[in-house]
């Protein structure tokens, strides 16, 4: 430590001019001007006072030179006197401006990625080149990602430049084209945020726009023989109308329909003859509505939605329909409704959530402390007071025991 710096820390009086200088190179990057010390103490006042040669009265306003100082310096015992070496010995910390870190971190990014890139062997190597170099999406989500956790983002780029680099020549399941790169047959499933950068790098050989319907990821993925499961991911229908006819002769003789990907797909449109559609986790609300003849429109989710309840609803509020949804109380029940409230938003009204709602068909079913933890995630207004009941009562409770007032609400929406 230089003699200068020993005898500023000797002097309490300085601590508070040397961070204020401090704080200003680091947004300016120079050390001039003025310091300004709102009431200066008495400790303050007593050292700047006869390091200055001028009368500063405590509790007072000041504004001291950087030049003045400087000057003194020069003119004392420590010829060899430097603004930076002080503040980085009398602070005890490397110091550097803001665009000094900024500019070094940009480097370090950088340096990142050019790792990965060199690591991987293949033409997803071009693509994320392109998205590094020229800023381009999804270089905003891959900078984001790099800030909060840079290994996940790692370990994440190396399956994704895997995937892309492995693109198949044949038609394959999604799930088995995942597993066979990831071990996980799930990591390109449409809502999973793995598959946000596995659709930008596909838009980027396709020369489109980034697919944001599950319809145009489903057709983008079809284009490099990635299928989903068609067949056996499905939902359960009710009096809904189509252009297609067999859709509309189930309508017609009052049947239930099961609907899959490809029916839905190959169905122009989807629609409802009352612009209403009821959405139920459970099928038993269905099957009451059919024994009272209640003339409305049904989906069934079936717990979590699927691709077909997602592209279904899709069709359905394109058509100009309001969703109406109702589901169990139970912390899965809610996350659910929470999800759909929040992709429709105003499209989709949640119904029967009141607290006469959860005390009508409460349950002696107790909910563990870990399920109850999936409520912190839930944001929606019209949830929050079910989400405070669950919380407090730790019981769940079940649509199928609320029936009545279900039914007595579809009534009056007739």
């Amino acid at each position: 430590m230089h003699e200068y710096t020993k005898y500023f820390k000797s002097e309490p009086g300085f601590e508070r001019f040397i961070r204020e200088l401090y704080r200003k190179y680091e947004l300016t990057g120079k050390i001039t001007g003025t310091i300004k010390l709102n009431k200066i103490t008495k400790i303050e006042s007593i050292t700047l006072s006869r390091f200055l040669g001028e009368a500063l009265p405590e509790n007072e306003d000041v504004k001291i030179s950087v030049r003045k100082i400087t000057k003194i310096m020069e003119n004392s015992r420590y010829p060899d006197f430097e603004w930076t070496t002080l503040i980085s010995e009398y602070l005890g910390i490397n110091i550097s401006t803001k665009r000094e870190r900024k500019e070094l971190q940009n480097q370090k990014e950088t340096k990142f990625f050019q790792t990965i890139i060199k690591s991987n062997d293949g033409r997803g190597n071009k693509w994320l080149q392109d998205v590094i170099e020229n800023k381009q999406n999804p270089y905003i989500i891959l900078h984001k990602q790099y800030q909060k956790d840079p290994q996940k983002l790692e370990i994440e780029l190396h399956n994704i430049l895997e995937l892309v680099n492995n693109l198949p020549k044949d038609n394959v399941l999604l799930s088995i084209f995942a597993s066979t790169f990831t071990k996980d047959p799930h990591y390109l499933d449409l809502d999973n945020h793995h598959s946000n950068l596995f659709f930008y790098a596909l838009t980027y050989f396709n020369k489109s726009t980034y697919p944001n319907t599950r319809e145009e990821k489903i057709k983008l993925l079809a284009k490099f023989h990635i299928n989903i499961d068609n067949l056996s991911n499905f939902v359960l229908t009710y009096d809904l109308q189509s252009d297609k006819n067999y859709i509309n002769e189930f309508t017609k003789e009052g049947q239930t329909l099961i609907l899959n990907i490809q029916n839905i797909l190959n169905s122009t449109y989807f629609d409802s003859s009352k612009k209403k559609v009821f959405i139920f986790e459970n099928p038993s609300i269905l099957t009451e509505i059919i024994v009272q003849s209640i003339p409305c429109s049904v989906v069934i989710a079936g717990g979590f939605p699927n691709n077909s309840v997602y592209l279904l609803l899709d069709k359905l509020v394109e058509t100009g329909n309001t969703l109406f949804y109702n589901g169990d109380f139970d912390p899965e029940g809610i996350w659910i409704a929470n999800k759909l409230k929040e992709k429709y938003d105003d499209h989709l009204v949640l119904f029967c959530y009141s607290k006469e709602d959860y005390e009508k068909c409460i349950s002696k079913e107790a909910i563990s402390e870990k399920r109850l933890k999936k409520l912190e995630n839930i944001t929606t207004k019209e949830l929050q007071n079910m989400k405070t009941l669950l919380l407090h009562n730790k019981k769940s409770a079940y649509q199928e025991n609320n029936k009545e007032r279900l039914i007595s609400f579809i009534k009056n929406q007739q």
